[in-house]
């Protein structure tokens, strides 16, 4: 505890790339064997030794031990996509408004569906771990959410096939 807390205090220090390595859910062994990377070599962790760290860097070597954490890169990419979408959401509602059709009204299906999948697929995840509810209700949370959002995408596609479509409903509530 006393070896995050003194690596957060010089966080500020530490420069961008080094930054996003330490980011890296894949370093987070290393920090349980009680090591830290100071000007790229290997130092045990000690109230001294954090104290007097100014220039916190990554090592090559931890380098080399991320390179095989294939997950911890599943993510960074999943979380690209989430933040890209959500901002391409800004002119698409609005787009939807300014240009009614039947393709923005599938293309806000799809995009509301998405957006919200991947928020309460991450609410499921952080709050339903395994080591807290058990493997089975885990697994049992994340299918429910899939299930929801295959739900909610065939309900929005059958609204926009068969009756007025998201914007049209949209516009018509705003009516009354």
């Amino acid at each position: 505890m006393a070896a995050m807390m003194s690596v957060c205090r010089n966080f500020g220090k530490v420069g961008l790339h080094s930054r996003l390595i330490l980011g890296n859910p894949c370093l987070a062994a290393l920090s349980k064997k009680n090591i830290i990377f100071y000007e790229n070599k290997i130092v045990p962790v000690s109230q001294n030794a954090l104290h007097s760290v100014k220039n916190f860097t990554v090592g090559p070597k931890a380098l080399a031990e991320t390179a095989s954490c294939k997950s911890a890169d599943d993510h960074t990419k999943l979380w690209t996509l989430e933040r890209g979408l959500a901002l391409a959401l800004v002119p698409l509602v609005p787009a939807a408004f300014l240009f009614p059709s039947a393709a923005m009204d599938y293309l806000l299906a799809i995009s509301f569906t998405l957006h919200a999948h991947w928020g309460l697929e991450t609410i499921v995840v952080d709050y339903m771990r395994p080591k807290v509810v058990g493997p089975a209700l885990a697994k049992l949370g994340v299918a429910v959410v899939y299930g929801i959002s295959v739900f909610t995408l065939g309900g929005l596609f059958y609204f926009n096939y068969s009756d007025v479509g998201i914007v049209n409903a949209i516009k018509m509530f705003w009516k009354l």
